[in-house]
């Protein structure tokens, strides 16, 4: 990956509202892609997905607005959601029948990895994807001493 790609690549603000959720995770998407990010279209749909999720989460049980800071690693694509609220969050298991609460599973399963980590106003909940032609640096490094 070179080095010409911004460490931030967009950071604002949601408020609950019609199309709020929509809107903040074609802005990651168009911020990837603006920024000529090595994501696929597959890569991209699950950075929407997870973001749709996470900031649904924080929208919803967290006050009704949230921030969102979009960076790329070098190698990966990371969105963190801050919100206001102390409750932690957590993989709920799926039930029949469920029409909620599979959020955190699904950005679990699409996501490279994610976290949170408490703040003094609240959390912070984020996720990675991995971009498809790029390497963590570690391995790149590895390969090169092979």
């Amino acid at each position: 990956m070179s080095p010409q790609h911004p460490a931030l690549l967009d950071e604002f603000h949601v408020v609950l509202g019609d199309d709020a959720v929509r809107r903040a995770r074609e802005r990651i998407a168009d911020a990837a892609v603006g920024a000529g990010l090595p994501l696929s279209r597959s890569a991209l749909a699950d950075a929407k997905l997870c973001a749709s999720e996470t900031i649904t989460n924080a929208l919803l049980h967290a006050g009704g607005e949230c921030r969102v800071r979009v960076e790329w690693t070098g190698w990966q694509l990371r969105v963190a959601i801050a919100d206001r609220s102390v409750r932690l969050p957590s993989v709920l298991p799926a039930t029949v029948g469920q029409t909620t609460g599979r959020g955190l599973a699904l950005v679990d399963a699409f996501a490279c990895s994610w976290g949170w980590e408490s703040t003094q106003l609240g959390k912070v909940v984020h996720f990675l994807i991995t971009a498809d032609e790029a390497e963590p640096p570690a391995i790149a490094a590895q390969l090169a001493a092979a």
